[in-house]
């Protein structure tokens, strides 16, 4: 593998970005959203773009271009944030930014990496594996005072990026109820220890966690410099999860953003995870589903403290 090559590799340093800004055939991505954390509104983070950014990074909006179109017009535009575009839709986004099928991705962004992870997966869920998240993100990178532009590059749109959904990539509201009625694959929590439990609810119609989940809060997963932790450390953090070797791992959180870190993580170690994209969002407002709540189990709150 080649220093500059994407092919194989979720990550990339502050240093591999610094030293590959002007390599043809790379395309930097900022997907800041601004969350509002007790509505769950996201808006566009463009301004956060507008005022500095990695030079040559173009800013892709995951709620205007990268979410789902058809979605229900009714749902909170927030709520519709949270949802796979279809592929067709995905594709024409992501040439628009000069995006083949051999152009290698960086995703940042400026809000602890969980929507660079879900553009992340979301271009893997669609069969793009030449994808990297900066480590550390914006604030590694601004911390460090590497280069910062303000000029907006123009990308010239791709001829063609052709989007094939994974499938078990993407979990959906009724693989998770066979799941968590039948058990087999393994189901993770990736909100705080409080929303699994119940003890919080933030904008859900109701509180708990799914039927036989485990929690690795997203947020465990990153070191106090923003950078994900060592491998080590992850499979210890997952090590409940992935105990029973489960023939699937599915990830889920409020609306598929913060899993992704998860999922994200738990590819560091060589697991490929899907994640559920509804998640409770979904799930909690459907009246007929079961949601759980009460304490962490002992052997849980030991591990994801």
């Amino acid at each position: 593998m080649s220093d500059s090559s994407l092919s194989s590799r979720d990550l990339v340093t502050t240093e591999w970005l610094e030293r590959n800004l002007d390599r043809d055939g790379i395309r930097i991505l900022d997907a800041t959203v601004v969350l509002d954390i007790d509505t769950w509104e996201a808006n566009t983070g463009k301004d956060t773009y507008d005022q500095g950014h990695i030079p040559g990074a173009g800013f892709i909006d995951l709620i205007e271009e990268l979410s789902d179109a058809a979605a229900d017009a009714a749902l909170p535009r927030g709520v519709r944030a949270y949802k796979l575009p279809a592929a067709e839709q995905f594709s024409a986004a992501i040439a628009a930014y000069g995006i083949d099928n051999e152009t290698d991705v960086v995703a940042y962004d400026t809000m602890g990496g969980m929507w660079a992870a879900r553009l992340w997966w979301m271009l893997r869920a669609f069969g793009h594996d030449r994808v990297a998240v900066l480590d550390g993100g914006w604030a590694k990178w601004e911390s460090e005072e590497r280069p910062v532009s303000t000029d907006v590059p123009e990308f010239a749109p791709a001829a063609k990026f052709e989007a094939v959904l994974r499938p078990e990539l993407l979990a959906t509201k009724e693989q998770v109820t066979k799941i968590s009625e039948e058990g087999g694959s393994c189901l993770v929590h990736a909100l705080s220890p409080e929303m699994f439990t119940g003890e919080e609810q933030a904008a859900l119609r109701r509180p708990g966690r799914i039927p036989g989940s485990v929690n690795v809060p997203f947020f465990s997963v990153y070191d106090d410099d923003g950078t994900f932790r060592s491998p080590d450390e992850i499979r210890e953090l997952f090590s409940e999860a992935l105990s029973a070797q489960p023939e699937r791992v599915v990830t889920y959180c409020g609306g598929g953003i913060a899993a992704s870190s998860d999922a994200l993580a738990l590819a560091l170690i060589g697991v490929d995870a899907a994640v559920y994209d509804g998640s409770l969002v979904e799930w909690s407002a459907d009246e007929d589903l079961p949601l759980e709540t009460g304490s962490l189990p002992v052997d849980q709150s030991e591990s994801t403290v």
